[in-house]
């Protein structure tokens, strides 16, 4: 018998945590078909001598609902061994949606991910109205990856209550209309519903999201349509995420669990969150008292970028930044000027731990080139001001166009990071890939993971490290068929060599059709990935090869 593909001779770590052993992976027509020690022919052969050969990698929070509409290969995920996305995260997705609301519905997902509205603009074709429309659309659609989705809470509202979602708590009866779309969407192929509370999540103009005004009975009233229609997720930004979780997050958190019957879960979990020692401790005892409540948590040290040039999610819960983010250019080169306005700016900076770690990145004029790379702290105690002062000196003298960046280094409280990594009620994580193109770039997080907590400390075993990036997060998501290296499987697969495994520098690039630039991070000694038995990544290189599918919950 001639296979389609034979990976031949490589250390298979099967995503089973079982121990890893030498041997074969034949697929034929997108399935695993045997593994082992194989004999027969094979259309194309391929030598994995010296690397691991194991399941395609699973992202259990991305925004790729946009970035698919011109880009199918989900860059960068794809090259750092990922071959199943779940999208639809924090309330937003491109469906349900009215033709008077295409352009406000683009501008949230814009503004609250990210992602210029130049390129939603050129690409979204919108040949839908409905959920259900959208995912066939989807399912006819070129997918370098397989796709699995959510429907958003936030869109949801915009459709049913129109501009009203952005001012009060529904009625009874819009509660009703949204769960009917809701379980539509279910029905169709949503595998649940995600939702966001968070005030730091602003549309175009600054706004508070859809989702921020529903009250606790509109987000339970859905979560009582993922248990009648038997789905599986619940996701949910809290009010108190980046404060801290709060007694009233905590028990909706365990409320929702218990009428959805699903697994409750929130992202960008770790060291620098408020708390975070007694909100894991709250996790793992809501799982033994039989509540599923998780969060996917970041692995990687802390690595975000921002200019005052426009709003970052970093200050968009602040009330004179928002005041601030709808001037113009010119005004806020005049604000920044401004000792009253400066007052006004500089209060959340007073108490934002963060400013510790921030610096200049990128200057842009000679003036500021020698403060590149140098932290805000030092230079204001050099000048004998405040850090913020600095900022918003710097950002005056560069006319806005400094990017500073706020990054945490490595090796910071690791054992901390070990023990949430490690826990019961946590997902490795986090890429948000397809979001925040000009903030950071978290899709390296599985080549990261590799490196840093398999490979360097050895806080994982390959056998566990491998699952925590797969079997886990499939289990996570109900994929039966696909996250370990099992005949009968799909054919997801990464071929990796583990000793020298990791993320490239950081670059910059220009290429979101519409302008817009994105930050991107490639991979090292991944040399390939197959998706449904198709390589998209070859010899370390994509291939363009589109083999991904909609994968209805």
């Amino acid at each position: 018998m001639a296979y389609d593909i034979v990976v031949k001779g490589g250390l298979i770590v099967d995503g089973t945590r079982r121990k890893s052993y030498a041997g074969d992976v034949a697929v034929q027509d997108g399935r695993i078909v045997a593994v082992g020690k194989v004999s027969g022919g094979s259309r194309h052969t391929i030598d994995a001598g010296g690397q691991v050969v194991a399941p395609g990698f699973i992202d259990a929070h991305t925004h790729y609902d946009a970035q698919l509409l011109w880009d199918p290969s989900a860059n960068p995920s794809s090259v750092h061994g990922v071959t199943t996305v779940l999208m639809g995260n924090c309330g937003y997705t491109l469906a349900p949606v009215k033709l008077q609301d295409q352009n406000y519905l683009m501008g949230l997902f814009s503004a609250a991910e990210e992602v210029p509205k130049a390129a939603l603009l050129t690409h979204a074709p919108f040949q839908w109205e409905t959920f259900p429309e959208y995912l066939a659309w989807l399912e006819r659609s070129a997918l370098g990856v397989n796709v699995i989705i959510q429907v958003g809470h936030s869109a949801i509202r915009r459709y049913v209550m129109g501009e009203s979602a952005l001012e009060r708590a529904a009625t009874d009866e819009e509660i009703a209309a949204m769960v009917r779309v809701v379980e539509e969407a279910m029905e169709a192929g949503a595998a649940g519903v995600s939702t966001s509370q968070a005030p730091h999540q602003v549309g175009e103009f600054g706004e508070h999201i859809p989702s921020y005004f529903a009250a606790d009975a509109e987000t339970e009233a859905l979560a009582a349509a993922v248990r009648r229609r038997g789905k599986r997720l619940m996701s949910i930004n809290p009010r108190g995420k980046r404060e801290g979780l709060s007694a009233q997050d905590r028990a909706l958190l365990v409320k929702l669990a218990q009428i959805s019957g699903a697994l409750v879960s929130w992202n960008d979990f770790g060291r620098g969150t408020p708390g975070w020692e007694s909100a894991l401790t709250y996790m793992e005892g809501e799982l033994q008292r039989g509540h599923q409540v998780y969060a996917v948590a970041r692995c990687q040290p802390t690595e975000t970028r921002f200019t005052l040039k426009k709003l970052s999610p970093l200050f968009a819960a602040s009330a004179p930044w928002l005041e601030y983010a709808r001037l113009d250019d010119a005004g806020k080169m005049a604000a920044l000027g401004n000792p009253a306005w400066r007052t006004r700016l500089a209060e959340f900076w007073v108490s934002a731990r963060f400013m510790a770690l921030a610096s200049v990145e990128k200057a842009a004029t000679a003036a500021t080139q020698p403060l590149q790379g140098r932290l805000l702290t030092d230079i204001a105690r050099q000048r004998g001001t405040s850090p913020a002062e600095v900022m918003f000196d710097v950002a005056l003298e560069d006319k806005l166009e400094t990017f500073f960046l706020l990054s945490g280094p490595p090796s910071a409280e690791d054992s901390a990071v070990e023990r949430i990594l490690k826990s019961p009620a946590t997902l490795v994580g986090i890429s948000d890939g397809g979001a925040h193109l000009q903030t950071f770039a978290g899709a390296d997080y599985t080549s990261y993971f590799l490196k840093r907590w398999v490979r360097e400390k050895g806080s994982f075993t390959l056998e566990e490290g491998v699952a925590a990036l797969s079997s886990r997060v499939a289990a996570f998501l109900g994929l039966n068929d696909r996250g370990t290296v099992e005949a009968g499987k799909a054919a997801d697969i990464v071929i990796f060599d583990p000793d020298n495994v990791e993320p490239l520098s950081l670059q910059t690039l220009d290429d979101i059709p519409g302008g817009g630039t994105r930050l991107t991070k490639g991979a090292r000694a991944i040399s390939w990935v197959i998706v449904n038995g198709v390589p998209i990544v070859e010899n370390g290189k994509p291939t363009g090869a589109v083999a991904g599918r909609l994968l209805r919950a």
